[in-house]
Protein backbone atom coordinates (compact mmCIF):
# COMPACT_ATOMS: atom_id res chain seq x y z
CA UNK A 1 0.00 0.00 0.00
CA UNK A 2 2.85 2.39 0.78
CA UNK A 3 4.23 1.83 -2.71
CA UNK A 4 0.86 2.69 -4.28
CA UNK A 5 0.70 5.83 -2.12
CA UNK A 6 4.15 7.04 -3.16
CA UNK A 7 3.52 6.32 -6.84
CA UNK A 8 0.21 8.18 -6.66
CA UNK A 9 1.91 11.23 -5.12
CA UNK A 10 4.49 11.21 -7.90
CA UNK A 11 1.88 10.80 -10.64
CA UNK A 12 -0.16 13.70 -9.26
CA UNK A 13 2.93 15.95 -9.15
CA UNK A 14 3.31 16.49 -5.42
CA UNK A 15 5.72 19.42 -5.10
CA UNK A 16 7.33 18.38 -1.82
CA UNK A 17 9.76 15.71 -0.73
CA UNK A 18 8.47 12.24 0.16
CA UNK A 19 9.98 10.34 3.08
CA UNK A 20 8.96 6.72 3.62
CA UNK A 21 9.53 5.18 7.04
CA UNK A 22 9.74 1.41 7.01
CA UNK A 23 10.80 -1.30 9.44
CA UNK A 24 11.50 -3.87 6.74
CA UNK A 25 15.08 -4.27 5.56
CA UNK A 26 13.94 -4.59 1.93
CA UNK A 27 13.55 -1.23 0.18
CA UNK A 28 10.18 -0.12 -1.11
CA UNK A 29 11.72 0.70 -4.49
CA UNK A 30 14.63 -1.21 -6.02
CA UNK A 31 15.25 1.79 -8.31
CA UNK A 32 15.48 5.13 -6.54
CA UNK A 33 12.84 7.76 -7.36
CA UNK A 34 13.73 11.45 -7.46
CA UNK A 35 12.23 13.23 -4.47
CA UNK A 36 11.68 10.02 -2.54
CA UNK A 37 13.79 8.98 0.43
CA UNK A 38 13.39 5.79 2.44
CA UNK A 39 14.33 5.65 6.12
CA UNK A 40 14.78 2.30 7.81
CA UNK A 41 13.68 2.30 11.45
CA UNK A 42 14.55 -0.70 13.58
CA UNK A 43 11.58 -1.49 15.77
CA UNK A 44 11.33 -3.81 18.73
CA UNK A 45 8.61 -5.97 20.18
CA UNK A 46 6.54 -3.92 22.62
CA UNK A 47 6.95 -4.76 26.28
CA UNK A 48 4.72 -2.67 28.52
CA UNK A 49 2.59 -1.42 25.62
CA UNK A 50 0.06 -3.34 23.62
CA UNK A 51 1.13 -3.83 20.02
CA UNK A 52 -1.40 -1.37 18.60
CA UNK A 53 -0.19 1.40 20.90
CA UNK A 54 3.42 0.65 20.03
CA UNK A 55 2.87 0.59 16.27
CA UNK A 56 0.67 3.68 16.17
CA UNK A 57 3.03 5.66 18.40
CA UNK A 58 5.56 5.83 15.54
CA UNK A 59 3.40 8.56 14.04
CA UNK A 60 4.96 11.00 16.48
CA UNK A 61 8.13 9.09 17.29
CA UNK A 62 9.44 9.48 13.75
CA UNK A 63 10.18 13.14 14.52
CA UNK A 64 13.53 11.89 15.84
CA UNK A 65 14.37 10.66 12.32
CA UNK A 66 13.13 13.67 10.37
CA UNK A 67 14.82 17.03 9.89
CA UNK A 68 12.16 19.55 8.84
CA UNK A 69 14.50 22.53 8.62
CA UNK A 70 13.68 24.67 5.58
CA UNK A 71 10.23 23.19 4.99
CA UNK A 72 6.87 24.91 5.26
CA UNK A 73 4.59 22.02 6.23
CA UNK A 74 4.90 18.34 7.15
CA UNK A 75 2.07 15.98 6.14
CA UNK A 76 1.90 12.55 7.78
CA UNK A 77 -0.11 9.97 5.82
CA UNK A 78 -0.95 6.43 6.81
CA UNK A 79 0.14 3.88 4.22
CA UNK A 80 -3.50 3.12 3.35
CA UNK A 81 -3.92 6.48 1.59
CA UNK A 82 -3.93 7.19 -2.13
CA UNK A 83 -3.67 10.51 -3.98
CA UNK A 84 -6.14 10.75 -6.87
CA UNK A 85 -5.30 14.38 -7.65
CA UNK A 86 -2.65 16.81 -6.48
CA UNK A 87 -2.64 17.23 -2.71
CA UNK A 88 -0.62 20.44 -2.97
CA UNK A 89 -3.73 22.61 -2.30
CA UNK A 90 -4.27 20.76 0.99
CA UNK A 91 -1.06 22.29 2.31
CA UNK A 92 -1.72 25.86 1.21
CA UNK A 93 -2.83 28.56 3.60
CA UNK A 94 -1.83 30.19 6.86
CA UNK A 95 -2.51 27.58 9.54
CA UNK A 96 -0.54 25.41 11.97
CA UNK A 97 -2.35 22.08 12.27
CA UNK A 98 -4.37 20.24 9.63
CA UNK A 99 -6.55 17.30 10.70
CA UNK A 100 -9.52 15.25 9.52
CA UNK A 101 -12.59 15.31 11.78
CA UNK A 102 -14.61 12.17 11.08
CA UNK A 103 -18.01 13.37 9.79
CA UNK A 104 -20.85 13.01 12.27
CA UNK A 105 -18.62 11.49 14.96
CA UNK A 106 -18.42 12.68 18.57
CA UNK A 107 -15.16 13.07 20.46
CA UNK A 108 -16.82 11.68 23.56
CA UNK A 109 -17.40 8.24 22.05
CA UNK A 110 -15.16 5.19 22.38
CA UNK A 111 -12.95 5.63 19.31
CA UNK A 112 -11.67 8.99 20.59
CA UNK A 113 -12.44 9.36 24.29
CA UNK A 114 -9.90 7.55 26.45
CA UNK A 115 -8.38 10.93 27.42
CA UNK A 116 -11.77 12.59 27.95
CA UNK A 117 -13.53 12.31 31.30
CA UNK A 118 -17.13 11.13 31.29
CA UNK A 119 -18.43 14.44 32.62
CA UNK A 120 -16.73 16.38 29.82
CA UNK A 121 -17.76 13.87 27.16
CA UNK A 122 -21.46 14.26 27.95
CA UNK A 123 -21.57 17.85 26.71
CA UNK A 124 -18.74 17.77 24.18
CA UNK A 125 -19.84 18.60 20.65
CA UNK A 126 -16.40 18.33 19.04
CA UNK A 127 -16.00 15.68 16.32
CA UNK A 128 -13.47 12.88 16.76
CA UNK A 129 -10.15 13.29 14.91
CA UNK A 130 -8.74 10.58 12.67
CA UNK A 131 -5.11 9.80 13.47
CA UNK A 132 -4.00 8.82 9.95
CA UNK A 133 -3.73 12.17 8.16
CA UNK A 134 -2.04 14.97 10.09
CA UNK A 135 -0.40 18.08 8.66
CA UNK A 136 1.70 20.48 10.76
CA UNK A 137 3.52 23.72 10.07
CA UNK A 138 7.19 22.73 10.08
CA UNK A 139 8.13 25.37 12.67
CA UNK A 140 5.57 23.78 15.03
CA UNK A 141 6.21 20.16 14.06
CA UNK A 142 8.38 19.09 16.99
CA UNK A 143 6.18 20.93 19.47
CA UNK A 144 3.01 19.24 18.20
CA UNK A 145 4.56 15.77 18.03
CA UNK A 146 5.89 16.12 21.58
CA UNK A 147 2.47 17.18 22.83
CA UNK A 148 0.84 14.25 21.01
CA UNK A 149 3.30 11.82 22.59
CA UNK A 150 2.88 13.34 26.06
CA UNK A 151 -0.88 12.87 25.93
CA UNK A 152 -0.61 9.40 24.38
CA UNK A 153 1.63 8.04 27.13
CA UNK A 154 0.03 10.06 29.90
CA UNK A 155 -2.80 9.06 32.25
CA UNK A 156 -6.05 8.10 30.56
CA UNK A 157 -9.53 8.82 31.86
CA UNK A 158 -10.81 5.49 30.52
CA UNK A 159 -9.31 2.16 29.40
CA UNK A 160 -6.89 2.76 26.54
CA UNK A 161 -8.50 2.26 23.14
CA UNK A 162 -7.31 3.78 19.85
CA UNK A 163 -4.96 5.78 22.06
CA UNK A 164 -3.08 7.56 19.26
CA UNK A 165 -6.33 8.84 17.75
CA UNK A 166 -7.78 9.69 21.15
CA UNK A 167 -4.61 11.59 22.07
CA UNK A 168 -4.76 13.58 18.83
CA UNK A 169 -8.42 14.37 19.48
CA UNK A 170 -7.51 15.64 22.95
CA UNK A 171 -4.70 17.73 21.48
CA UNK A 172 -6.96 19.30 18.84
CA UNK A 173 -9.62 20.15 21.42
CA UNK A 174 -7.10 21.85 23.71
CA UNK A 175 -4.62 23.49 21.33
CA UNK A 176 -4.69 27.24 20.59
CA UNK A 177 -2.97 26.57 17.25
CA UNK A 178 -4.71 27.66 14.06
CA UNK A 179 -6.42 24.63 12.55
CA UNK A 180 -7.30 23.48 9.04
CA UNK A 181 -10.06 20.87 8.96
CA UNK A 182 -9.80 18.51 6.00
CA UNK A 183 -13.12 17.43 4.51
CA UNK A 184 -14.67 16.16 1.30
CA UNK A 185 -14.01 16.63 -1.55
CA UNK A 186 -10.36 17.12 -0.56
CA UNK A 187 -10.24 13.99 1.60
CA UNK A 188 -12.64 11.04 1.61
CA UNK A 189 -12.86 7.70 3.41
CA UNK A 190 -14.50 5.07 1.14
CA UNK A 191 -14.67 2.38 3.86
CA UNK A 192 -16.11 4.67 6.50
CA UNK A 193 -18.00 7.85 5.63
CA UNK A 194 -17.87 8.07 1.82
CA UNK A 195 -18.88 4.69 0.33
CA UNK A 196 -20.32 6.12 -2.90
CA UNK A 197 -17.89 5.96 -5.82
CA UNK A 198 -19.05 9.27 -7.28
CA UNK A 199 -17.95 10.93 -4.03
CA UNK A 200 -14.48 9.45 -3.53
CA UNK A 201 -13.67 9.46 -7.27
CA UNK A 202 -13.82 13.25 -7.09
CA UNK A 203 -11.52 13.67 -4.08
CA UNK A 204 -7.86 14.59 -3.93
CA UNK A 205 -6.93 12.04 -1.29
CA UNK A 206 -8.59 8.86 -0.08
CA UNK A 207 -7.87 7.18 3.24
CA UNK A 208 -8.98 3.59 3.70
CA UNK A 209 -9.79 3.92 7.39
CA UNK A 210 -12.81 1.87 8.37
CA UNK A 211 -11.53 -1.69 8.05
CA UNK A 212 -8.52 -3.49 9.50
CA UNK A 213 -8.48 -6.24 6.86
CA UNK A 214 -5.26 -5.83 4.91
CA UNK A 215 -6.31 -7.95 1.92
CA UNK A 216 -9.49 -5.90 1.49
CA UNK A 217 -7.56 -2.64 1.61
CA UNK A 218 -4.88 -3.89 -0.76
CA UNK A 219 -7.39 -5.11 -3.36
CA UNK A 220 -9.29 -1.84 -3.15
CA UNK A 221 -6.21 0.38 -3.42
CA UNK A 222 -4.90 -1.71 -6.33
CA UNK A 223 -8.15 -1.27 -8.23
CA UNK A 224 -8.45 2.43 -7.41
CA UNK A 225 -4.87 3.08 -8.50
CA UNK A 226 -5.39 1.39 -11.88
CA UNK A 227 -8.78 3.03 -12.31
CA UNK A 228 -7.32 6.48 -11.61
CA UNK A 229 -4.15 6.38 -13.65
CA UNK A 230 -4.76 3.79 -16.40
CA UNK A 231 -8.47 4.00 -17.19
CA UNK A 232 -9.62 4.95 -20.67
CA UNK A 233 -12.99 4.43 -22.33
CA UNK A 234 -11.52 2.17 -25.00
CA UNK A 235 -10.12 -0.17 -22.32
CA UNK A 236 -6.72 -0.18 -24.04
CA UNK A 237 -5.05 -1.92 -21.13
CA UNK A 238 -7.54 -4.78 -21.33
CA UNK A 239 -6.94 -5.08 -25.08
CA UNK A 240 -3.18 -5.34 -24.45
CA UNK A 241 -3.71 -7.99 -21.74
CA UNK A 242 -5.77 -10.09 -24.13
CA UNK A 243 -2.86 -10.43 -26.57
Amino acid sequence: MAKFLVLSLLRTHFNGDIVVFRNSTAPLFMVARAGVREVYVQTEHPTDEIFWDYAQSWKFRIRHHLDVTGYDKVFFLDADCLALRSINPLLEGDWDLGVYPEPGSRAGTRFYNCFIHEEEAAGLKHEGINGGTVAVRASRYREVMEAWERIHFGPSARPRYFADQAALTRLVIDTPLRKRMFARPDLTTPFAFDPRAEVYFGSRLVHLAGTVHFDVKLRFIFGLYLNTFFFDRQATLMQIMEV
